[in-house]
């Protein structure tokens, strides 16, 4: 009695001699047979796999998922019940192994390097690439097919979250000045600030005084954000640029006093008024508290006149302010 692969069964040329055949584990249908006496009666055993279909002196069998060396086994029984000598033959189960692993999470802007485990020939991409190892760095599925020698195929796949940076803006690089002060927010996405100031809220408030603030977010997905502001010196030219350059101290209720608004921020200010001759007439209390009304420190209504003007802010971020202002009566 032999036992035979028939003509359509999965096979390949390269199949070592010691096999019957080669097949894909999963490989499903493959058909068998012996060539026995008119009336016998078969019995078959198939390791590693299963029949499907059993016509007597032939079978289908269905390959199981674990590649290896199995054994098919008939043993044929005359039409009188006399058994024979059981018939054997190695079927070789070929098939890769690949493991992509779990699905991954990485930041926006970051990428990740997946480098497959098993046992394989060569390796495709659903891109088509053919790199062994795969450069992720956009969401969505990642799946790979892995081949082996003799053809057979295996696939995995996983899914690449990525997740977006966390929100984090200062706004535009500004200046203060004096006791003015500025409160910069990174935002309520992290769970985690740190501060060039060493502060770890999401809030910092700050004053006046030229450098860079940084801040750096972290979320809850480990994913990392930064953001800088630059703290300008005062602009005292242009602060003051929009300053009154001139009242009336008429005593009729409306601009009687040189009130200068841009002083607010600068608490120990002191504003110096002098004659076209040069000669100090007024000089204020620190702070300005007390805007000019037209009389000297000497108690002398001053004269309708333009008068030069020194502004000491008391801030050494700041430069002095000068310039003129015309009293008018």
């Amino acid at each position: 009695m032999l036992l035979v692969l028939l003509p359509n069964a999965a096979s390949w040329s390269q199949t070592p001699s010691q096999y019957l055949n080669a097949v894909c584990v999963g490989d499903t249908g493959v058909v068998y047979k012996v060539q026995g006496s008119e009336g016998s009666t078969f019995q078959w055993e198939v390791e590693g796999g299963r029949i499907v279909l059993d016509w007597g002196d032939s079978v289908a069998v269905s390959w199981g998922s674990r590649p290896g060396e199995y054994t098919i086994r008939v043993q044929e029984f005359s039409r009188y019940g006399c058994p024979a000598v059981p018939v054997t033959a190695e079927v070789y189960v070929s098939g890769p192994e690949i493991e992509l692993g779990a699905d991954l999470e990485i930041c926006e802007g970051e990428s990740i390097e997946i480098d497959p485990e098993g046992s394989y020939a060569s390796l495709i991409w659903h891109d088509g690439s053919r790199s062994p190892v795969y450069t992720g760095d956009s969401e969505g599925m990642i799946k790979v097919v892995a081949e082996d020698d003799f053809g057979c195929q295996a696939s995995d796949s996983l899914y690449l979250t990525v997740h977006p940076l966390p929100f984090v803006d200062l706004g535009r690089d500004t200046s203060l000045c004096g006791t003015e002060t500025m409160t910069l927010s990174a935002g309520g996405d992290g769970i985690l600030y740190n501060w060039s100031t060493g502060d770890t809220y999401n809030e910092l408030t700050i004053g006046a005084g030229e450098g860079t603030i940084w801040v750096e977010v972290m979320d809850e997905n480990s994913c990392v954000s930064y953001d800088t502001i630059n703290i300008e010196s005062c602009p005292a030219d242009e602060r003051f640029r929009g300053m009154p350059t001139a009242f009336t101290p008429n005593n009729d209720g409306k601009n009687d006093l040189w009130r200068i608004p841009q002083l607010e921020p600068f608490p120990v200010a002191v504003v110096e008024i002098y004659d076209r001759w040069g000669q100090l007439v007024f000089r204020s209390e620190p702070g300005y508290s007390n805007p000019w009304d037209g009389v000297s420190n000497q108690g002398k209504e001053m004269p309708m006149d333009s008068y030069y003007f020194i502004i000491d802010l008391g801030d050494e971020t700041a430069e002095t302010v000068s310039g003129t202002v015309t009293l008018i009566r």
